[in-house]
């Protein structure tokens, strides 16, 4: 009689038709569970090792290998008839379980194709929901037995890009024949991956995706001038200066020397709102600027020479702006905006003694909503490009905060002429996984230390560590500190002698925990953490 095979956690462990999770943090933690699955008074003592930790939603959370914690997922097959007796396990061909991620549009699967990483894909382009991770096996299972129809039909759904999509499956293991025949049960079990140094080869894109060139939230992010809009500049008419920067972006009481008495007075004018152009200030309006240059620059790489940096170029090529009418002078003269902008990042932010003597233009003016709109989108692709350079590409767990679910399967032999039959377990229950830094409840790495008063030790403390120093940072390292901190300091660039420095490791170790536990202190004044990250506790050593 044909009957059905249900997939489901061990019975007398879980209650569950998806596969259970064990945490455990011993070290051969395979062999014991395989002791106390035999019997049922070992399955019950094994419910207290069934994953249970959550988070501040209650969602349950599993954790890292680097936190000592190890998570086992286990399956029982049996037969859905009187009795429900155990699948003969001469009858499965292999078992395996995937991971899942959740998602508002239903379930991803971490996929590869035609030999490259696709990353996270959505299930549902696998085919059916009952359909084999493996693209040979769904093939396999859309035949007909007859040769030139099934030719047809697999030519056919490979000219579908997904046919040949694979799931990344975790292979089960068949728990040992003895155990098995003590359980009475047929059990599987596989090692749960919590991390992975997987990397997709899909691009990454940001994780929201209303973050577009047309959002509120990016066309406000950028100063006025980047959104189209007029922007007035401070001490228009003057030779750019390295000391602006000095003057309103590390104020102090002192005049920076070389900058000329009227541009101090007027940069040291009280604030006000820098975005808002009726009542800026020359320091406000000059701060806003530098903003500018700086979004320009880092965020946008608009003169680095990529790409993305030739089509900000080519919109700024076109925007002439005004430069303040001398004496006598009846025709306008104006300043390129790109050739203005990049002189003025060599002068104010990187200090390029070599940059051309610049003068700052009255105004930047409105754009019309065209030429707005073009800027705005070459900034975003620069950005889109950046983001891309500096995230690198996505990883399997890279995305903080996201939920998984786990679903096992197995494949039963072939029968009667039938193909490969693949039968699912329902999906576990889902789960986030902790980060690196999150405490897990296992024991503690201890770290002995010395003892820094027992001279004789400290005799027997070598180097086991050196530190190759170039000239030039062995020559900031000579200079007085005070003369360091007033910026007085000077390296000496004539030194070509490089130095090798031995160190020994628990000495730098000590250092290291001194300067931890003064900033520690320092810290807990703002943040009044020292309670829950520094716990001490003394206990008695033999004399």
């Amino acid at each position: 009689m044909k009957h059905d095979i249900v997939i489901s956690a061990p019975r007398g462990l879980k209650n569950s038709p998806a596969p259970a999770i064990l945490q455990r943090n011993d070290s051969d933690f395979v062999d014991a569970v395989m002791e106390q699955i035999r019997t049922a008074d070992g399955r019950k003592s094994l419910q207290s090792s069934l994953a249970r930790s959550r988070d501040g939603a209650h969602v349950l959370k599993l954790f890292q290998p680097v936190q000592r914690q190890f998570h086992m997922a286990m399956i029982e097959l049996w037969c859905d008839t009187p009795g429900t007796p155990r699948l003969d396990p001469a009858r499965i061909d292999s078992a395996g379980m995937v991971i899942r991620r959740v998602t508002g549009k239903g379930y991803e699967g971490w996929m590869q194709s035609k030999g490259r990483l696709r990353g996270w894909v959505g299930v549902e382009r696998l085919g059916k929901a009952t359909g084999d991770p493996a693209s040979a096996l769904r093939l396999a299972g859309a035949t007909t037995g007859v040769k030139d129809i099934d030719r047809s039909l697999i030519s056919f759904a490979l000219e579908k890009e997904d046919t040949l999509l694979n799931e990344h499956v975790i292979p089960l293991f068949a728990a040992p024949p003895d155990v098995c025949a003590d359980a009475g049960q047929t059990l599987f079990y596989g090692m749960l991956q919590t991390t992975s140094s997987e990397l997709s080869e899909s691009p990454v894109g940001f994780e929201d995706e209303t973050f577009t060139a047309a959002s509120s939230e990016f066309r406000n992010h950028l100063v006025q001038a980047l959104r189209g809009e007029r922007m007035n500049f401070a001490l228009a008419g003057e030779r750019l200066r390295p000391e602006w920067f000095e003057a309103v972006e590390t104020p102090g009481t002192d005049k920076p020397s070389n900058l000329p008495q009227s541009q101090w007075l007027t940069l040291t004018q009280p604030r006000s709102d820098p975005f808002n152009p009726a009542s800026a200030s020359a320091a406000s309006r000059m701060s806003r600027f530098i903003l500018m240059l700086r979004q320009l620059t880092s965020e946008f790489g608009a003169f680095d020479g990529s790409a993305g940096s030739a089509a900000i170029m080519k919109e700024l090529r076109d925007i002439h702006l005004p430069l303040v009418l001398r004496d006598g002078e009846k025709v306008q003269r104006t300043a390129r905006a790109d050739v203005f902008l990049q002189n003025a990042v060599a002068i104010l932010l990187q200090r390029d003694p070599a940059a051309p003597a610049t003068e700052m233009p009255e105004f930047w003016p409105a754009l019309a909503p065209a030429a707005a709109q073009r800027l705005m989108n070459a900034l975003y692709q620069a950005l889109t490009a950046r983001f891309a350079d500096v995230k690198g590409r996505p990883g399997r767990f890279d995305e903080s905060g996201a939920t998984y679910v786990i679903r096992a399967f197995v494949r039963l032999k072939p029968e009667c002429g039938c193909p490969v039959k693949t039968l699912w377990s329902a999906y576990s229950e889902a789960f986030v996984i902790a980060p690196w830094y999150e405490g897990s409840g296992a024991p503690v790495a201890q770290i002995a230390l010395p003892d820094v008063t027992d001279l004789n030790l400290l005799k027997s403390l070598k180097p086991n560590v050196a530190f190759l120093v170039p000239p030039k940072l062995q020559s900031l390292f000579s200079i007085n500190p005070k003369d360091m901190l007033d910026g007085k300091g000077k390296t000496n660039s004539s030194l070509t002698l490089g130095w090798i420095c031995g160190f020994n490791i628990p000495t730098i170790t000590i250092c290291a925990f001194i300067v931890l536990n003064i900033f520690l202190s320092l810290f807990d004044l703002i943040f009044g953490w020292l309670f829950s990250v520094k716990i001490c506790i003394p206990y008695p050593k033999k004399k």
